[in-house]
């Protein structure tokens, strides 16, 4: 749990999604990082087969579902109350906080948070995150009613479920308890955060590392269901994907031709057939060649992630395992490396370090 046994490795991680794991090392599935294959149990590690939901994980010391109970009772209805207004008013914000969600997740586990605004605001990884404001506005109110008791790490990890629930994910509870970080770095953002180009074994290997699996990997990354990716992020490489074919030809044109019209700053939809509906159809899309990040691509080039790939956009109706799958993957992900007790504090702004 500690954040001195995190990750030790030097890597750049793609876009997520966050997401964002895998309990079988790199070395049980061989050394063929772009497409190798591999035996793993069928508990998320790879083997092809039935799948077996993972069995529901050993509680992190430090975090308890009735932590708030007394210390700040309306905690979770304050944070689902500001969520829900400000869906309202803007509904691809619910990607925003998601993909906040994921990046804090890959930053965390350094001992750091995305929340901090003078450093990681100026981050590349960072430019393109929504949802901040938010955070701080929620901060604000949850403090008018219980000054000092709630991190930002936890009101993060409620937004980021009502904002997935709002959306029709399965609701799951919560277990609170969360320190926020003391300190933040520009570089540690751009090295540890998602950037969208990385082979699907650094992004096994640092889920791994974390306590996730490969079906929580593919999962998470089926949050591009919604949200958009910019041109800038899908021009490296378009090229090249569209000669060898692994584009979709009419998908691959209608992205040269929307990328060479605008700037590097023009928005895609992440999923262009359903790109408001969280469902199955992102997977979908991958088997008909239309990813839209390098990183969504080759989950599907990959046997290791392949399998999970496959049984998500073969499953029946639109929702079904990945969306309750989806659910217990941002659950884990919301309890890996946390920091509790003594490791942290409790921020008064979630956007500079004030404790």
């Amino acid at each position: 749990m500690r954040t001195s046994a995190a990750v030790s490795l030097v890597l750049t991680l793609s876009l997520f999604v966050l997401l964002l794991g895998a309990l079988a090392s790199a070395d049980g599935y061989g050394n063929n990082g772009g497409g190798g294959g591999g035996k793993g149990d069928d508990n998320g590690h790879g083997q092809e087969g039935s799948y077996t939901p993972p069995a529901y994980d050993k509680p992190v010391e430090g975090l308890d579902a009735g932590y708030y109970r007394k210390s700040c009772p309306d905690m979770e209805a304050i944070v689902q109350k500001a969520v829900k207004k400000a869906l309202d008013k803007d509904y691809t914000l619910a990607a925003g906080l998601i993909r906040l969600y994921f990046h804090d997740f890959a930053v965390r586990v350094r001992s750091l948070h995305l929340m901090i605004e003078f450093l990681l605001r100026r981050a590349d990884a960072s430019k393109t995150l929504r949802g901040f404001e938010l955070i701080d506005a929620i901060k604000a109110e949850v403090e008018a009613k219980c000054k000092g008791v709630v991190s930002c790490a936890d009101i993060l990890t409620a937004a980021a479920r009502d904002a997935s629930t709002a959306v029709g994910v399965p609701y799951w509870s919560l277990r609170y308890g969360r320190k926020d970080g003391s300190e933040s770095r520009k570089d540690e953002a751009d090295r540890y955060v998602p950037m969208g180009d990385e082979p699907v074994t650094n992004l096994i290997t640092f889920f791994e590392s974390n306590g996730l699996n490969i079906l929580d990997l593919v999962a998470l990354s089926g949050a591009h269901t919604i949200g958009r990716a910019t041109c800038g992020t899908v021009k490296p490489g378009l090229c090249q994907r569209k000669r060898s074919g692994s584009l979709d030809a009419r998908y691959a044109d209608f992205l040269t031709r929307k990328c060479a019209a605008g700037s590097d700053g023009e928005y895609l939809e992440l999923d262009g057939e359903t790109p408001t509906a969280f469902d199955n159809r992102y997977y979908k899309n991958l088997m008909s060649g239309k990813g839209l990040l390098p990183t969504d691509e080759r989950l599907l080039d990959d046997s290791r992630t392949k399998h999970f790939v496959t049984m998500f956009a073969n499953q029946q109706g639109s929702s079904g395992i990945f969306t309750h799958q989806f659910a217990q993957s941002m659950r884990r992900l919301g309890e890996a490396q946390v920091l509790t007790g003594d490791e942290g504090g409790v921020r008064r702004m979630c956007s500079v370090f004030d404790y």
